[in-house]
């Protein structure tokens, strides 16, 4: 014959235990895993997110200035990439590479 369980009702009983005990659990647990989260966000979300509020502060202005005066803007334009363009031929090969990495006639033979 099959064994009977619970055959005075108790299972409430200890249902409401195990519910009890796993909320008490949970409870540290969460605890734990804010306090992790917490020292994450401080150590590499906040800074990251300063720094794209300030980009994008930076490019409102910008874009606040251009609205305002377009004359400004209209020269400023051509002398930003020209600026750019005299950075670009004074810095931009300071370093050689092998003659595989560098993408140029030698460069091309290999590929």
């Amino acid at each position: 014959m099959a064994k009977k369980i619970n055959v005075d009702g108790n299972f409430k009983k200890k249902l409401g235990k195990t519910v009890s005990k796993a909320k008490k659990q949970s409870k540290v647990i969460a605890k734990d895993v804010a306090a992790k989260s917490k020292l994450g966000y401080g150590r590499y979300v906040a800074p990251t997110v300063g720094l794209f509020k300030s980009a994008g502060k930076l490019a409102t202005n910008v874009g606040k200035l251009a609205l305002r005066a377009p004359g400004i803007s209209l020269i400023g334009l051509p002398l930003a990439f020209t600026g750019a363009k005299a950075l670009g031929k004074k810095y931009g090969r300071g370093y050689n590479y092998s003659s595989v990495r560098q993408f140029d006639k030698k460069g091309r033979k290999f590929i």
